[in-house]
């Protein structure tokens, strides 16, 4: 059960790619009671969801998965979802998604060209037959039916972070995070989410990729999935290197934090409840091939 480098692992890069093509299929996995939608667009539209939903309404700012705690639970639970749904569309009990290792890409002298992006790879989804299905709309911020290609604008804005950014975060960050637990927090998740310091970690890679990327409606690019998987592996090698640092904040936090606390559900349109505290202990779900590259100061 190991989440594995896309692109140093054939064999996962290629089921991944079968396994989504296989879930974006309506007639395979369709959506009960949404015409021609499948089981994929369903983390689309749930991606969306969580982003609409403040936490508290209040505000506009923290949302139930982003800028604020349960960044980091929600995201961990959100792709083994995805993963339970793959394993049957590849039947393989095995399978896990892979990574995306952008910190690999960032040391190239044209990041664009990493093979990541080749047609036999991720690049046979923008301009080809994947249909966009869902997209936010700009204008008001809901979320539409349509039917048009995959844009990317790789490269145009941001960067792609580069390892000794993501070392820094975890060597010298011991606390996960801090009040107000909102995108101004300081610790590891909002350094790692991106709203602070300079490498903008995570938010950096959604806007380098940009276009599809750039929406609420992200999880219609393929490489949504590959990222967050590879910033997953950040929060495994930070737990690793700090086993003595909890999720915070705990219950006793005032309820304007619902859906950060630990114990409180994560947002979920499933019928589960789920919480920040059980996506903590990642190793009873898969385990990384590596995270030494991440721990190890001149790895």
């Amino acid at each position: 059960m190991i989440r594995r480098n896309f692109l140093t692992d054939t064999n996962a890069a290629r089921m991944y790619i079968d396994g989504i093509r296989r879930l974006k299929d309506p007639a395979q996995f369709p959506w009960p009671g949404q015409d021609g939608l499948s089981m994929y667009d369903v983390f689309v539209f749930w991606h969306h969801q969580s982003m609409m939903l403040m936490t508290p309404p209040s505000q506009n700012d923290r949302n139930a998965a982003h800028s604020g705690p349960s960044f980091l639970p929600w995201h961990r639970y959100f792709l083994i979802t995805l993963e339970g749904f793959l394993r049957r569309a590849v039947n393989d009990t095995q399978f896990r998604i892979p990574y995306w290792d952008w910190a690999t890409d960032a040391e190239l002298d044209e990041p664009v060209t990493s093979s990541i992006w080749s047609n036999a790879n991720l690049g046979q989804f923008a301009g080809g037959d994947w249909r966009i299905r869902l997209e936010m709309n700009l204008r008001t911020g809901d979320l539409r039916r349509a039917n048009r290609s995959l844009e990317r604008f790789l490269g145009r804005d941001g960067r792609l972070p580069r390892r000794n950014d993501v070392r820094a975060v975890i060597r010298e960050q011991s606390v996960y995070d801090s009040a107000p637990f909102n995108s101004s927090s300081g610790g590891m998740r909002n350094l790692v989410e991106g709203w602070i310091g300079n490498a903008r970690i995570h938010n950096n890679v959604h806007v380098w990729v940009s276009g599809d990327m750039a929406l609420s409606s992200s999880p219609n690019d393929p490489v949504f999935f590959l990222h967050h998987c590879n910033v997953d592996r950040i929060w495994a090698a930070w737990q690793e290197a700090h086993p003595g640092s909890t999720y915070l904040p705990d219950m006793t936090a005032p309820e304007t934090l619902q859906f950060h606390r630990v114990d409180d559900a994560l947002y979920s349109i499933f019928n589960e409840t789920v919480t920040p505290g059980e996506m903590v202990d990642y190793q009873q779900y898969y385990e990384y091939d590596s995270i030494a590259d991440l721990t190890e100061l001149n790895a």
